[in-house]
C-alpha cells in the first residue's frame, strides 16, 4: 500500500478520505491541520495511523510516500514546493496556483527535482467527458467550432463571512476559481490550449470584491471557441455541449453525486448527428476521485502542473478582462509578463 499524507483537512480532504477508502492501492497514513481537534477528528473518521504536528513532521515520515494538498488556494504552491523538496509526489486540489508567476515557480521546481506533481481536476475523468474525448479523437466528430460548459451551485447562500474563500489571494476570481475552473480545464482537455480570453463577472451577493457569477469566452489554438459559465446563486448544474461539423454532443451530470464513487451512474451523454435521431453515447463507469489518488504510486500524473497552469492562466486572464470591461486578454502576453520563457510559453499555449 502506498502511504498518503493529507495536508489540510477541510471539505475536500473528506472527499479524498472517502476515495482512499475505496482503493486497494493507497491508504492515508498521516494527516496535518492547524488544530489538534481537526487532526484527531480526521484520524478517527478515516482510520489514519497517526497525526502530524507540522507539515515538516508529516513530510519526514518514512511511511508517507506522497501527499495530497487540500489547503486554501493561496497556500497550494508553498505546500507543494515543500513536498518537492522532500522528494515526495503531490496531488494538489485545484487550482495549482492562484496566478501564473507562482505556478511557473512550482513547474520549474518539479521539473528540476524530477518529482511528479498533479492537480485534482477530477471532472475530466468523468465517464461522459472521457466518452466526449474519444468522440473528438474519432473521424465522426469532424471539427469542433463551438463549445459551452456550465458548472453552478448555490453555495453563496451558505458561505460564512469568515470563510477563507473571501480573503485568500485569488478570491477576486470568486466562483470562477472555486467552481468554474473545473469546466475551464475540461474545455482545455477537450479542445486544447486557449490563446485568448474575454470575461464578465457579476457581484450580487458576496460583496464587490468576490464575483458570484462568471461568463468566460476562450479562443483555442485549434480555432474552436468555447464559453464557460458559473454561478453561485442557482441550483446545482453541470453540463457540457460540443458543436462540431460532424454533429453535436451533450453531457449532463446530477451534481448531487459530485464526490461519490458511483458518480457515473448519474450522468448521461447524447449524440446529435447531422442527419438522424439523437442517440445515447455509451460512456462506461469509473471513480474519478479514486483514480487520481491511484496515480500517486506511479509517480506520473495525468493532470500535471502544465495542465493545471493552463487553467490558472485562463482564470487570471478572466480577472483582467472583467476588470477591463470584457477586453480580450492575450495569454502569451500574460505568460510573458509573469516571467515565462519562450519555451515555457510554447509549452503552455500549444
Amino acid at each position: 500500500m502506498f502511504g498518503i499524507g493529507m495536508i489540510g483537512l477541510g471539505r475536500w480532504a473528506n472527499a479524498h478520505g472517502d476515495a482512499a477508502a475505496r482503493s486497494d492501492r493507497v491508504r492515508i497514513v498521516s494527516c496535518f491541520a492547524r488544530t489538534e481537534a481537526a487532526r484527531d477528528d480526521y484520524q478517527r473518521r478515516y482510520g489514519v495511523d497517526r497525526t502530524a504536528g507540522s507539515i515538516d513532521e508529516l513530510l519526514s515520515d518514512p511511511d508517507v510516500h506522497g501527499v495530497v494538498i487540500s489547503t486554501p488556494n493561496d497556500l497550494h504552491v508553498e505546500h507543494a514546493l515543500a513536498a518537492v523538496r522532500a522528494g515526495k509526489p503531490a496531488l494538489i486540489d485545484k487550482p495549482v496556483s492562484v496566478d501564473t508567476a507562482e505556478g511557473l515557480t512550482l513547474l520549474r521546481a518539479a521539473v528540476s527535482a524530477g518529482v511528479a506533481v498533479g492537480v485534482a481536476h477530477h471532472p475530466r475523468r468523468l465517464a461522459g467527458l472521457r466518452a466526449a474525448k474519444r468522440w473528438l479523437e474519432s473521424s465522426e466528430s469532424g471539427r469542433v467550432r463551438l463549445a459551452h460548459a456550465d458548472f453552478s451551485n448555490n453555495r453563496s447562500a451558505h458561505m460564512r463571512p469568515d470563510a477563507w474563500h473571501r480573503s485568500a489571494r485569488g478570491s477576486e476570481a470568486g466562483v470562477l476559481i472555486q467552481v468554474g475552473i473545473h469546466q475551464v480545464e475540461n474545455m482545455l482537455y477537450l479542445l486544447g490550449p486557449a490563446v485568448s480570453v474575454n470575461a464578465r463577472f457579476r457581484h450580487d451577493t458576496l460583496g464587490p470584491t468576490m464575483p458570484d457569477l462568471a461568463a468566460v469566452t476562450m479562443v483555442h489554438a485549434s480555432g474552436a471557441v468555447s464559453s464557460v459559465t458559473s454561478s453561485w446563486t442557482t441550483p446545482g448544474y453541470f453540463s457540457v455541449e460540443l458543436l462540431a461539423t460532424g454533429g453535436n454532443l451533450t453531457y449532463r451530470l446530477d451534481h448531487r453525486r459530485w464526490t461519490s464513487g458511483d458518480v457515473d451512474d448519474f450522468g448521461e451523454a447524447w449524440l446529435h448527428p447531422t442527419d438522424g435521431e439523437r442517440t445515447p453515447l455509451p460512456t462506461g463507469k469509473g471513480d474519478p476521485l479514486r483514480e487520481q489518488l491511484e496515480e500517486l504510486p506511479a509517480g506520473t500524473m495525468e493532470v500535471d502542473v502544465v495542465a493545471g497552469l493552463r487553467a490558472t492562466m485562463v482564470v487570471e486572464a478572466s480577472v483582467q478582462s472583467a476588470q477591463s470591461g470584457g477586453a480580450a486578454i492575450d495569454l502569451a502576453s500574460l505568460a510573458q509578463a509573469a516571467g515565462a520563457t519562450p519555451e515555457e510559453i510554447s509549452l503552455l499555449l500549444t
